[in-house]
């Protein structure tokens, strides 16, 4: 009944873990409309001192009004024509809207390529972060825990907004795979950051509580593990000779017993 009960609570620890993991949205989103808001203007502005305020401006805007009313279509194909032909700035946005679409369709594998595209064309770092960012969550179940790191470890080390969130991921990526220590170590270091938000330090908990009652299990399992029999050496000496009841040794035909 013992191990009944652990597996429920396992399964309990498991849902609130997630359930705060799901969590990121409302924080990244926050993140993302700040970013997006600063850039959007950023280019405004450039594009007004370009003397063409009505090129790129206008037709971003019109294209999130559609994407507002619930015209997802008609929102994405003006999305896609900024992409395409507008300034880096507004063609990086456009093609974080147009991957928000698609994720708003089920869609992850396209989300993922167009935070990635986005990513590549962004001329600002903290929306280039975002972006990659947003493209290893979109794609999160498909990506080995060796991917994970490696797309977001830049964010990580960078110092930026988005530097926690990425670490945090690195270490959901590590659980997933089960690779206990190595979530250990990324949790425990998100534990010590004195900059992270309350959501963030419960989902830590959650992640700490969660890798100590699965890491003792493998480490158990490892030690019960059979160990494979050493493998017989190809130089070892003969066996030493066996005597009979009579004090004579086998192979021996009495030949020397008279010294000759």
């Amino acid at each position: 009944m013992v191990d009944v009960f652990d597996e429920v609570e396992e399964e309990l620890r498991k849902e609130r873990y997630q359930a705060l993991l799901r969590q990121y949205g409302p924080w990244v989103a926050g993140v993302a409309v700040a970013v997006i808001a600063g850039v959007a203007g950023y280019e405004g502005w450039k594009v007004w001192r370009a003397g063409s305020a009505e090129a790129a401006a206008d037709r971003y805007i019109e294209a999130v009004e559609l994407l507002q009313d619930g015209d997802l279509a008609a929102a994405d194909a003006g999305l896609a024509a900024l992409a395409e032909d507008g300034p880096r700035g507004y063609g990086a946005l456009a093609t974080m809207q147009r991957a928000a679409i698609a994720l708003e369709n089920g869609n992850t594998a396209e989300a993922a390529r167009l935070y990635e595209d986005a990513a590549r064309r962004s001329p600002d770092p903290m929306l280039r972060d975002l972006a990659t960012y947003q493209a290893v969550l979109a794609d999160f179940d498909a990506l080995s825990f060796d991917d994970i790191v490696l797309r977001l470890e830049p964010v990580a080390d960078g110092g930026g907004a988005l530097a926690l969130l990425a670490r945090e991921l690195m270490g959901a990526g590590a659980i997933k795979e089960q690779r206990w220590d190595e979530a250990r170590g990324r949790y425990d270091t998100l534990a010590f950051a004195l900059d992270a938000p309350p959501g963030m330090q419960q989902r830590v908990l959650e992640a700490l509580a969660l890798i100590e009652q699965n890491a003792p299990a493998q480490a158990a399992a490892l030690a019960a593990a059979p160990t494979p029999a050493p493998a017989a050496d190809p130089i070892a000496a003969p066996d030493a000779p066996v005597a009979d009841d009579s004090g004579a040794i086998e192979g021996d035909d009495g030949d020397e017993e008279d010294g000759a």
